[in-house]
């Protein structure tokens, strides 16, 4: 069966180190016709100048040093980010970036509807936070059955293994990470408000399959529930504070 390619252009980090990894890697190929595959960035495999300067500098900017992945994966996705800015053609085309443990939820309505919902946003998250994510209720619209889109809660954005970016974008995130300091994933921490365009679908459209992460050291699976669960509680009530603030806004000035 001969498989179309897709109309927009589509990076996939991985490496040939990631044995585990590969079936995965060969599923995304195969679903994804034309696909660009980058080569992972591992310091203990690739020499990088001034290596351990960029840890200790990490260090002062943000308190601790990175891990030698995040510090990888920051310079792959820069590789990225400069490609993109060579091959867009224009200001609205967004290139769709995964990983090697991305995983297509439902790769009939991101093919369906990706060139629909790109052009109101300059970076679009068809997956983050492994489905913790939330969006503002007065920006929610429905997408198809049971799928939303709309600006998500800022601090509910996290991850990079489902997202996408326009020339904009690729521009921003290169100026901010080009002193080496938070995760490459913690984009609230070095993007500012109102910098970008910020747009998500829930529930997940791209999720991660359950692999050993080659960035974090494995956790317990019970104390990150945990800690999700918290996170979720503290996202609600950051949400419903939000939701009252404009509610009091809209009351107060414009009735």
């Amino acid at each position: 069966m001969t498989i179309s390619p897709m109309p927009f252009s589509v990076y996939l980090i991985s490496s040939v180190y990631e044995h585990s990894r590969k079936q995965h890697v060969e599923q995304l190929m195969h679903s994804f016709p034309g696909i660009t595959q980058v080569e992972a960035i591992y310091p203990s495999r690739t020499r990088i100048p001034f290596f351990a300067q960029l840890k200790e500098q990490s260090k002062l900017r943000v308190g601790r040093c990175l891990r030698d992945g995040e510090i990888g994966l920051i310079l792959t996705s820069r590789n990225i980010w400069r490609d993109i800015l060579k091959k867009a053609k224009n200001d609205e085309e967004h290139f769709l970036i995964l990983e090697s443990d991305s995983k297509i939820i439902n790769i009939h309505i991101l093919e369906a509807h990706f060139s629909k919902v790109i052009p109101d946003y300059d970076m679009f998250f068809w997956g983050a936070w492994f489905g913790h994510l939330r969006l503002l209720r007065s920006k929610k619209r429905q997408l198809q059955d049971k799928y939303f889109i709309g600006e998500p809660l800022r601090n509910a954005v996290a991850c990079t293994y489902g997202y996408s970016i326009n020339r904009k974008a690729a521009s921003c995130l290169l100026k901010a990470t080009n002193r080496i300091a938070y995760p490459v994933d913690e984009f609230k921490k070095y993007l500012k408000p109102g910098q970008l365009r910020w747009g998500a679908v829930v529930p997940e459209l791209i999720s991660v399959h359950d692999v050993p992460s080659t960035i974090q050291p494995n956790t317990d699976k019970m104390m990150e529930k945990i800690w999700i669960f918290v996170l979720d509680i503290r996202n609600y009530f950051l949400k419903r504070k939000t939701m009252l603030f404009i509610d009091i806004f809209f009351n107060q000035y414009i009735i």
